[in-house]
């Protein structure tokens, strides 16, 4: 009895024996044995079987081809050639083949030349498996590891397969974009090294989460360190992902959100600055209507002719105003002292000379500029009634000195030319409290009176803030108001 090699070996000489059919017969693999026409000597039950034939066909003796004439071109030409070269052709992972029904069957082979006693090739033994539901399983898996390939890398957001110890161990593109790290740097590195410190505990916790199966996903919004060194947000998905048979991994997709939050911060900065200038302008509307309320009781009060009160009242008004342009402009930053002197004495100087103004730099915060345009215009309009200004002869002198370390101020108004002076005023009238309130109040200051025979010298002292960053949303105001 002729034993059958293993699959694939070759082929030792046999002939077509009662007994080699018998061994045959069982055998659990397609097997045939051709002569060198091709024609059947010899086969396995599992061979017809395998082609979808009854296990009784009768197939000895009858050529090969004719039997399945839809076997293709090139199989006919690998049969051809271990014939007449005597060459062992094998198939290990599947060949394609469609039978007379159009099925489709993928066969693994392998064929080897036979031999007579004499060493001559007398045929082809032809071993077969058919093997479609492995190879259809194996294009399955292919089919989609492709399309998972497809979208791991194609996909818009980061994407970054993680191991349980934080080691990447594949990244998409984007990933690789997002964080501006090149894939080589990334699969060597850690995740843990790209979060800033400060979001780092947190992280931790949550993958800690992730891997005790508490949850099973998380979503956060994180900071994360770019590969050129700035500050990036991301908002962040994390999974855990447990094959079948294998350690667990993490899958971490993750998405640019930097913009969104400079846009959100910008506008928190705003809805802040909004808020604080709502706060400013309650406050300095409440403190200029209490200014006005004081003017107008006190001036009433001290006035009896409603027709003079009515004049007080409105070049006090006036004064005030004036200084109002000049914080508005500044977008209520502060003024200088030169400009508020200059723009409160301006309706008082009908004549070039009569009044002069000099000092050095001193820029003053909103109350202490409108607090000096007030005592100003009092003092002017005192000197155009009374004093250096009251004929065409007088004149008036402002002069300050002030210590930028220190932040005092020191000032004196000098009236000369006007009218004798022979005595100070009976009494003290609502602009000298006006001048004094004002003056300790605001800039924590003081003033005196000197009534000499030439005229009027008053002497101010006050303490200057520091001055503070202007509002960029009071300058809208301000531009606005100009406009009008």
């Amino acid at each position: 009895m002729i034993s059958l090699p293993p699959f694939g070996a070759p082929a030792r000489p046999m002939i077509a024996s009662p007994s080699l059919t018998t061994a045959l017969k069982h055998a659990p693999l397609g097997i045939a044995i051709f002569d060198r026409s091709m024609r059947y000597l010899a086969h396995s039950s599992q061979y017809l079987t395998d082609q979808g034939l009854s296990a009784d066909l009768p197939l000895l003796g009858r050529v090969h081809y004719e039997v399945f004439p839809e076997i293709p071109r090139h199989w006919r030409d690998l049969h051809a050639r271990v014939i007449e070269e005597g060459v062992e052709l094998r198939e290990d992972v599947g060949d394609r083949y469609v039978d007379r029904a159009g099925r489709v069957e993928w066969i693994r082979w392998s064929m080897a030349p036979w031999r007579t006693d004499d060493g001559a090739i007398g045929g082809l033994v032809l071993y077969t498996e058919v093997v479609t539901a492995a190879v259809e399983a194996r294009l399955r898996l292919e089919a989609a590891e492709a399309r998972y390939k497809a979208v791991f890398d194609q996909a818009s957001m980061g994407v970054a397969r993680i191991s349980p110890r934080g080691a990447f161990q594949e990244v998409n593109d984007r990933f690789c974009a997002i964080t501006r790290h090149s894939r080589q740097h990334l699969l060597a590195g850690n995740a843990a090294e790209l979060i800033e410190p400060e979001d780092l505990p947190g992280a931790q916790a949550e993958v800690r989460a992730l891997l005790a199966r508490r949850i099973d996903t998380y979503a956060a919004e994180r900071r994360l360190r770019a590969g050129d060194g700035e500050l990036l947000w991301i908002r962040l998905t994390v999974s855990r992902v447990q094959p079948r048979g294998q350690p667990a991994y993490l899958v971490a997709i993750i998405a640019d959100i930097t913009v969104r939050k400079r846009v959100e911060a910008e506008k928190e900065r705003h809805e802040g600055q909004l808020r604080l200038l709502i706060n400013e302008l309650n406050h300095r509307v409440k403190n200029t209507l209490a200014t006005v309320q004081s003017m107008a009781a006190q001036t009433l009060r001290n006035e009896p002719d409603p027709v003079t009160a009515f004049e007080k009242f409105e070049s006090r008004l006036l004064g005030l105003s004036l200084a109002h342009d000049v914080l508005t402009r500044e977008s209520w930053h502060g003024a200088e002292l030169r400009e508020v002197a200059q723009r409160a004495l301006a309706p008082f100087t009908a004549a070039a000379g009569r009044v002069s103004v000099e000092g050095p730099a001193c820029f003053l915060p909103p109350g202490g500029a409108l607090t000096m345009s007030l005592i100003f215009h009092e003092l002017a309009t005192n000197a155009l009634k009374y004093g250096g200004l009251s004929n065409v002869d007088g004149t008036v002198a402002v002069n300050w000195s002030f210590d930028p370390v220190a932040r005092a101020l020191c000032l004196t108004w000098v009236e000369s030319g006007g009218p004798v002076v022979d005595a100070p005023p009976a009494r003290r009238g609502f602009g000298s409290r006006l001048i004094e309130r004002s003056l300790r109040g605001e800039l924590r200051g003081q003033a005196r009176m000197d009534w000499r025979s030439e005229g009027l010298v008053c002497r101010l002292e006050a303490q200057v803030p520091e001055p503070t960053p202007p509002s960029p949303e009071l300058g809208v105001v301000a531009s606005l108001d100009e406009r009008r």
